[in-house]
C-alpha cells in the first residue's frame, strides 16, 4: 500500500539569517505597492537569474524531484522562473484563502515560500489542518493546485515579516534556457 503525503517539502536553515537579513536589504528598496488590497503586502518582483543563491533553490526542487518523484513522470517541462520578496507590515497577511493555480496563472505547478523572518505565525493550509511556522531561513514547497489551498496568518506579535515566494511553471522547449 502507498503511502499517503500531504505533497508539502519543508526544509529548515537552506539560508543562513546572514543570507536573509542580505535578502531583506536588497529587495525592500525596490518595494511597489502591493496588487491586492486585501493582502496588504508590498513586493518586488525577483529575476530568476540575478538571485543571488539560485543553487539552493535547485536544491530544494531536486530535494521535492527525489521525495515526490511522480512529478518527474508529467508530460511538460518545468521550472522556477519567477521569485517575489513580499514585505507584511504588522497586522497584515495574505489571509484569504487561496492555491496558486487559476485562470490568470495555469502554468503554475509548484509553490515555493522562503521565509527571510521569525514569528510566531506560518502559512495554513485547508485541506490538511497544518500550519508551517516562519522560521528564518526555511524554504516550503507545495503544489500549486487547490488541493493545497492556504492563507498566511498575521504575526500575533506585530512585527514586519518577510517572505519570498516563487512559482514552478510549465514551460515550452524554447524558455529552457
Amino acid at each position: 500500500m502507498k503511502k499517503v503525503t500531504d505533497f508539502i517539502l519543508i526544509k529548515n536553515n537552506i539560508f543562513t539569517e546572514k543570507e536573509c537579513e542580505d535578502m531583506i536589504n536588497t529587495y525592500q528598496k525596490n518595494l511597489q505597492e502591493g496588487e491586492d488590497k486585501y493582502s496588504g503586502y508590498n513586493f518586488c518582483n525577483i529575476e530568476i537569474n540575478t538571485f543571488k543563491n539560485n543553487h539552493k533553490l535547485h536544491y530544494v526542487i531536486d530535494e521535492y524531484k527525489k521525495t515526490f518523484q511522480d512529478i518527474n513522470k508529467t508530460a511538460s517541462i518545468w521550472k522556477l522562473n519567477h521569485l517575489r520578496f513580499k514585505h507584511f507590515k504588522p497586522k497584515q497577511s495574505f489571509a484569504s484563502w487561496h492555491s496558486e493555480h487559476c485562470f490568470s496563472y495555469p502554468y503554475r505547478i509548484l509553490s515555493l515560500q522562503i521565509y527571510l523572518s521569525n514569528h510566531n505565525c506560518g502559512t495554513e493550509f485547508s485541506n490538511y489542518n497544518k500550519t508551517i511556522k516562519s522560521d528564518i531561513g526555511k524554504v516550503v514547497l507545495f503544489p500549486a493546485y487547490f488541493t493545497h489551498t492556504h492563507r498566511g496568518q498575521i504575526c500575533p506579535e506585530n512585527k514586519d515579516r518577510y517572505i519570498i515566494t516563487g512559482y514552478v511553471n510549465f514551460i515550452q522547449r524554447g524558455q529552457l534556457e
